[in-house]
């Protein structure tokens, strides 16, 4: 059974603190009014206006004004999470997309600027380094054996490498370190 609609006028009224107090039309007590219990008015209420509600009591026996409106305001629809179930899925599905596309091209960016670390360490028999001079800028091939072959240190990342065999270091424009 649904609660009956009290009517009262609205005596007092706090914007400041959002509560107020309510005349009932019946002439008994005042009621208390929470700008909470007007959810969906479109307006603050004010002293004068008209409000329905439906009474509440307390568990210490206070009145209380619950589920309220201001007489002629049109209450708004709540706001809800989802508005257009078909836009929400969309925006996913696009969300996604640009995700992947961002994966993809920050993955071939890396893989064109350098080989990875890995693969070029990991070929078997791949021993010659390949060393650029950071004086002069030039591109030199270390074989096993040779004085400085134990000290140098290939980074990738800076255009360095292994090579497998000597022909293909000077293939690609490598020439033997002096030492």
């Amino acid at each position: 059974m649904k609660p009956a609609l009290q009517k009262g006028q609205l005596t007092t009224w706090k914007d400041d603190r959002g509560f107020g107090f309510i005349k009932p039309d019946n002439g008994v007590k005042e009621v208390f009014l929470h700008i909470s219990a007007l959810k969906g008015a479109s307006l603050r209420p004010k002293v004068g206006d008209t409000i329905l509600y439906e009474k509440v009591a307390e568990p210490d026996g206070k009145i209380r004004a619950a589920r309220a409106s201001i007489k002629g305001v049109v209450p708004q629809p709540l706001p809800t999470k989802r508005k257009n179930r078909k836009g929400s899925l969309l925006e996913t599905f696009v969300g996604v997309v640009i995700l992947a596309a961002i994966a993809l091209i920050t993955m071939q960016f890396s893989r064109s600027r350098s080989p990875s670390p890995i693969t070029s360490i990991t070929q078997p028999g791949c021993v010659i380094k390949g060393n650029i001079s950071i004086e002069a800028g030039n591109k030199l091939y270390h074989l096993p054996g040779m004085q400085d072959y134990k000290s140098t240190v290939i980074d990738p990342v800076t255009g360095e490498r292994w090579f497998c065999s000597e022909s293909e270091a000077i293939s690609n424009g490598w020439r033997k370190a002096p030492r």
